[in-house]
């Protein structure tokens, strides 16, 4: 089984960055297989979402924004899961997952950029109501369906969203998309949609993915709206 706590250290002479999240999060969720997938070892420090540790006062000293991932390298601090997985890129050698060419990254991070504007806020938003006792509404059901055509337009094309070969959008777009289906069973309506993921859900990595999915439905059932 793949575990982000036990990955390997690319860097022996240097302690692992520290990384702060709850396995529930799709963004932390993303770095953690970003890392698996490039052999890069982290120091998991466990911030339960759902006991509010994200809030907490020792917490609050190092992200005043309160959420998850946190990357704390040495005495340097990064707070957004796209940042944090493009800065593990660029500590390795391998440019499997995000490659020197200026037109690949500008590919990889407009669907970076998608994912941070249009699939993680529709996620966070419906799981959000969820968790309030809310089923989502219609409205945001539709705006969920047609942000993944867009995706499924793009994996028509290619087998990858940003070309022929898998890249860290991949993980990121990923790991919302599966939080999603746990309440919107979407997928299933977009062909090369459905494809792309089950060739994500072989990797050896995703085992991270599915570890936090079946911490984010136990709490779902707990939290289930009449």
């Amino acid at each position: 089984m793949v575990d982000g706590r036990q990955l390997r250290q690319v860097n022996s002479a240097k302690k692992p960055p520290i990384l702060y999240g709850d396995e529930v999060s799709p963004p932390v969720r993303f770095v953690m297989m970003t890392a698996a997938h490039l052999n890069i070892q982290l120091d998991f420090h466990p911030i339960d979402l759902f006991k509010s540790e994200h809030k907490m006062d020792a917490f609050n000293q190092i992200n005043p924004l309160q959420k998850v991932p946190v990357l704390k390298v040495d005495k340097d601090v990064i707070c957004d899961s796209h940042a944090i997985a493009m800065y593990l890129c660029e500590t390795t050698k391998s440019e499997d997952l995000y490659p020197g060419s200026a037109l690949a990254r500008a590919k990889i991070n407009q669907m970076l950029f998608y994912n941070a504007t249009t699939l993680f806020p529709i996620d966070s938003f419906i799981l959000s109501e969820y968790f309030c006792g809310k089923m989502p509404s219609g409205v945001k059901v539709d705006e969920w369906f047609n942000s993944l055509h867009y995706l499924n337009t793009a994996l028509s094309v290619s087998p990858w969203l940003a070309g022929d070969q898998m890249r860290i959008c991949d993980f990121c777009c990923a790991s919302t998309i599966s939080s999603m289906e746990t309440v919107v069973n979407g997928i299933k309506k977009f062909v090369y949609l459905k494809r792309w993921m089950d060739e994500l859900e072989k990797l050896p990595c995703f085992e991270i993915n599915r570890r936090g999915l079946e911490r984010l439905k136990y709490f779902m059932s707990l939290y289930k709206p009449n």
